[in-house]
């Protein structure tokens, strides 16, 4: 009896340490939460540059080319076009013509990096501002840190590819959207940027749906009407380059024509969860060449052949459909580029993705349990939208990096109130 009640008490004092502990780190990360900040801003910002001049003028994927050839020829000739002879609608037009304003003003590839880097910063506060705002200066401080301790993001910005500017740029959307209040007029610089954002990556067309759709139903933003100019806006840039693409290639493509290609790539035959855009497409191709389509034709080609494929194998592509769910949560994913693979890098990526699909995952459980902040609800709804979407497609890693982020402050808000004792039950 006796033992048992030491027992209890050391137990009760244990967990007590541990509790004033946790609150003396968040007291501790919550009073300097800005400068902390600005320490992850500045290394970011020294880092990035060293690596930027490290890596010189190298591209490493083909799909950086793709979009420096785009950028310089935007930028010389005026032109959309890869080769410098025939236009092209294969690519999204928003990060190109971005690079292209400072190729005209004489960047280079290593220019062109640093702007990456600088867009990492300044995502990074604005996922400090969302979270300082709507969950606490401990959640804010420690999503600084976090983002600095997932270091594919780094490595994603110093590559020539859209991702690191389009999550910048939707968490400034969202950063707006929730200061909207009632005037119109607020929801006007939402709207283009979300332009932008579309022509950059037009996956962000779902996710812009998405979250105006969540605004409205969760009442966050008050004007329904502001929600939907929004939406108006962002469309009016992505229409206008789809009737270009129609005007040049006398088909129909929206912003670019590459979505045929990946919803073949991820319903075919020869497809698995994890085959990603490794898939042999040479039996097309040759089809496709033999009726002589241009790419944009060729493109619904590969759709029409992929959604034949779907209607009939229904039973393996709803199997396919949730591999693929599951797979946009990997830790790994076999790249194109070879060499740029690694077991290390697989290491790194378990060992740093893996704590946070964790830490998310708890907390998704725990919503009907504990309360969240309408920013964590937000960002969680268009986490698993995205893999929902991505899903019927191919998900890979690096299409997932800018939903990452919003992973990241979920679990910095989770974490700060879990260190606070501030986890209040719904």
């Amino acid at each position: 009896m006796t033992e048992n009640w030491h027992n209890t008490i050391a137990t009760n004092e244990s967990g007590g340490a541990k509790e004033a502990l946790a609150q003396r780190f968040s007291h501790f990360v919550e009073h300097r939460s800005q400068a902390i900040l600005f320490i992850v801003i500045a290394i970011v910002m020294l880092a990035g540059a060293a690596y930027s001049i490290f890596l010189g003028d190298t591209l490493r994927f083909p799909d950086e080319r793709d979009y420096y050839r785009l950028a310089v020829n935007i930028a010389q000739e005026g032109r959309f076009t890869v080769d410098g002879e025939n236009l092209t609608a294969f690519r999204p037009p928003g990060y190109p013509a971005l690079l292209a304003l400072l190729v005209r003003c004489g960047a280079d590839v290593v220019h062109l990096r640093i702007l990456n880097f600088l867009a990492m910063a300044v995502g990074i506060y604005f996922l400090h501002k969302l979270l300082k705002t709507y969950s606490s200066a401990c959640a804010a401080g420690m999503s600084a840190v976090l983002i600095l301790c997932y270091p594919v993001l780094f490595y994603s910005a110093g590559t020539l590819y859209p991702q690191t500017i389009s999550a910048t740029v939707f968490l400034l959307i969202v950063l707006l959207l929730l200061k909207a209040g009632h005037s119109l007029r607020r929801f006007i610089l939402p709207g283009i940027l979300g332009g932008f954002l579309i022509l950059a990556c037009p996956f962000f067309t779902f996710m812009l749906v998405v979250t105006a759709a969540f605004l409205m139903c969760s009442k966050v933003v008050v004007s329904w009407k502001g929600l939907v100019l929004m939406l108006l806006i962002s469309a009016l840039p992505a229409g206008a380059w789809s009737v270009r693409n129609y005007v040049v290639f006398d088909a129909f493509a929206y912003v670019s024509c590459n979505s045929g290609l990946n919803l073949l790539f991820g319903n075919s035959k020869d497809t698995t969860a994890t085959t990603g855009a490794r898939l042999d497409m040479s039996d097309y191709d040759r089809e496709a060449a033999d009726l002589g389509m241009n790419e944009v034709v060729r493109d619904a080609f590969y759709r029409t052949k992929a959604i034949e494929y779907m209607l009939h194998n229904k039973m393996r592509t709803v199997e396919l459909y949730f591999k693929k769910f599951l797979n946009y949560f990997n830790y790994r994913n076999t790249l194109g580029a070879q060499k740029e693979s690694s077991s290390l890098k697989d290491i790194l990526m378990l060992m740093t993705y893996g704590p946070l699909l964790a830490a998310f995952v708890i907390r998704v459980l725990l919503l009907t349990r504990y309360k969240a902040s309408s920013v964590e609800v937000l960002f969680i709804v268009v986490y698993l939208a995205s893999a929902l979407i991505y899903a019927a497609f191919i998900t890979r890693i690096r299409l997932r990096l800018p939903f990452d982020v919003l992973m990241i402050g979920v679990v910095a808000a989770f974490l700060g109130d879990m260190c606070r004792g501030r986890l209040q039950r719904s």
